[in-house]
């Protein structure tokens, strides 16, 4: 009991120094604010792909993998959840290792008190970019095909069985889905989430990193799964309309879907990854003065 407690306490604390650190240093927002901005114009540019002069470029991609009929209104709409989420993914893993390494050198900074030097920041992170690119891309590869297998698995099941654990398919392929790939993008996210901070703070080489990241959450247990996982329940009204999309057009507008993705955009990018990665990197750089790491 003293120990749950204690680990309350700790997230706690971890919260209300990152929430601080956040609202005092709006200089932490620039790496989180460039790829919001990033990812927006992308997702412009897929908005814009059945129209000219982008038809011509992107239109025979999306007909041979998806078909003629997603390059008209307003089936448009329904694949372009689906373009966004894959652009995000490759976003994420291009450019976005390498300013969550940025933020992470800017968070060290405030903590130890020494000026923010941004352009030292990009160094310091460009210095390591590969490291950074394969935990992200490893995050990100096990995230996506963690997904793909369980549904998979799913559909392989349901054509053959009407019901699972006495729950039919279409509860199986979405409340609980979604409940499922939100626990498994917490439980990825925490086996890697010191890994960056490791790379950047302590120099560490990248499977060493990864190895400490492992050890860390397991000390850290409870605090590392409530530092991300409750920032991330902001989402979840988000994943809920994305996992409705056909309902949303045909009860509203199609252009609806295109509002609930740039809302998502922001929400995740400029509110849940700069507290997630404050927060996780402040209890590292907490519990390394502390001695308790």
């Amino acid at each position: 009991m003293n120990l749950q407690n204690s680990s309350l306490a700790t997230t706690k604390k971890a919260f209300k120094e990152s929430w601080l650190a956040l609202k005092n240093n709006r200089v932490i927002f620039i790496p989180f604010l460039i790829f919001a901005i990033v990812d927006l114009v992308s997702l412009f540019i897929l908005f814009l792909a059945p129209r000219m002069p982008l038809r011509l470029a992107l239109g025979p991609i999306i007909r041979t993998i998806w078909s003629e009929t997603f390059l008209h209104y307003p089936a448009n709409f329904i694949l372009l959840q689906k373009l966004s989420f894959l652009s995000r993914l490759a976003l994420s893993v291009l450019i976005g290792s390498l300013l969550t390494g940025i933020a992470v050198s800017i968070i060290q900074s405030i903590f130890y008190k020494r000026p923010v030097e941004l352009k030292k920041s990009f160094l310091s992170a460009l210095k390591i970019y590969f490291s950074l690119f394969l935990v992200t891309l490893i995050v990100t590869g096990l995230f996506y095909f963690t997904g793909k297998a369980m549904s998979f698995v799913l559909a392989k099941y349901f054509s053959r069985h009407a019901r699972l654990l006495f729950i039919g398919a279409r509860i199986w392929f979405g409340p609980v889905s979604m409940a499922l790939n939100f626990l498994i993008a917490l439980f990825i996210q925490a086996l890697f989430i010191y890994a960056i901070p490791l790379l950047i703070i302590e120099k560490m080489k990248f499977k060493k990193a990864i190895a400490r990241s492992f050890v860390l959450l397991k000390k850290l247990f409870i605090p590392t799964i409530l530092l991300i996982g409750l920032p991330m329940l902001l989402y979840i009204p988000i994943i809920v309309m994305e996992y409705n999309t056909v309902f949303l057009i045909e009860k509203f507008i199609p252009e609806i879907i295109l509002v609930i993705l740039m809302t998502g955009i922001i929400i995740n990018s400029l509110l849940i990854d700069p507290l997630i990665t404050a927060a996780t990197t402040l209890l590292y750089l907490k519990k390394k003065e502390e001695g308790q790491l």
